[in-house]
């Protein structure tokens, strides 16, 4: 009898010894190399896109500057050049339509002139400056605003007694030419607002300098130099819109400009100037404004007076093909 008892407990014996191993086994397979790796903070941000402007404003052969060494007026007309102003008078005077970088607000005025004359001209330089991105761009010229104020003796003679008879406006609109250009200077682009290519800037100093370069000598011929992206004319009765796109592009195909535009890229020949006439986000551009009253005006125009808002325009350029404003 006790010999089936002694042979169960062998069996049993190496029964348990079989399930320990098996428990061995199981544990063993559950050590794995292992590594992990985490991208902490991800974050989709919209860029962003930012115009500034600046402006130098000129009349009579004066420049409109900070008077930094006075109590008296911020700008004063400042005379670089005595043998060429027609208004003496104004020197050291309070002026407008100069500042710097910024934001414009309802105190910047690019013209802001009460006592022009028949042969009276003047001119700003402004700048754009594109900021994070590349942008579409235009101005818009409206809510234009032509008066009378009333008709003196010349006047009332001169326009045979037409404006005397109850019309408020005035006839300074039609007869006041603007025209706008490109001043790139004698290298055609826009450097200037490149660091890395400070040399060129230095060669060209007549970029953004107000004065409108027509035509440069090279290889002992002329050669047209700054582009005139408005010639002169009078203000449509409407307002103007005047794409900015398309001068750009213009000035590119007129120049023979090869590359992107952009001061990054080396086979850019023109900075600033695409072959679609957007502006590129890291270039300042400079734009010269000039008005004239022609010196055969008569006396139809006197004491008249023109206003109107300027507003320049942008919109962001990629994933936008076309010009936005059409």
């Amino acid at each position: 009898m006790t010999i089936p008892l002694n042979i169960n407990s062998r069996i049993l014996l190496s029964g348990a010894a079989i399930l320990a191993a098996a428990a061995l086994i199981i544990g063993a397979t559950l050590a794995f190399f292992s590594d992990t790796e985490t991208s902490e903070g991800n974050i989709l941000q919209a860029g962003g896109l930012d115009l500034k402007i600046d402006s130098e404003a000129h009349y009579a052969g004066l420049v409109c500057e900070e008077d930094e060494g006075n109590d008296g007026p911020n700008f004063i007309w400042v005379d670089d050049n005595p043998s060429s102003t027609t208004r003496p008078d104004l020197v050291d005077k309070e002026c407008s339509g100069t500042w710097e970088e910024t934001d414009l607000g309802p105190e910047h005025k690019f013209f802001d002139l009460s006592d022009i004359k028949p042969g009276d001209e003047g001119e700003v330089t402004v700048s754009l400056h594109v900021f994070d991105n590349d942008a579409w761009g235009r101005l818009v010229i409206n809510d234009i605003l032509d008066e009378d104020n009333g008709c003196t003796e010349p006047e009332s003679e001169d326009a045979g007694d037409v404006t005397c008879n109850g019309d408020p406006d005035g006839e300074l609109q039609e007869n006041l030419l603007f025209r706008i250009w490109l001043d790139e200077g004698l290298i055609n682009g826009f450097q200037c607002s490149s660091p890395e290519r400070e040399a060129r800037c230095e060669a060209d100093p007549e970029e953004g300098d107000n004065i409108w370069q027509e035509t440069t000598i090279v290889n002992q011929q002329s050669v047209p130099a700054e582009p005139q992206l408005v010639a002169p004319g009078t203000l449509d009765e409407g307002g103007e819109i005047l794409n900015i796109w398309q001068g750009l592009q213009v000035a590119y195909g007129l120049q023979g400009c090869v590359g992107s535009g952009d001061p990054d890229d080396r086979t850019t020949t023109c900075i600033g100037l695409t072959p679609d006439g957007h502006m590129i986000g890291s270039v300042t551009y400079y734009f010269g404004l000039a008005w004239e009253l022609p010196d055969d005006v008569e006396d139809i125009v006197q004491t008249d007076s023109l206003q109107a808002d300027m507003r320049f325009e942008i919109e962001q350029h990629r994933n936008n093909p076309g010009p936005p404003f059409q």
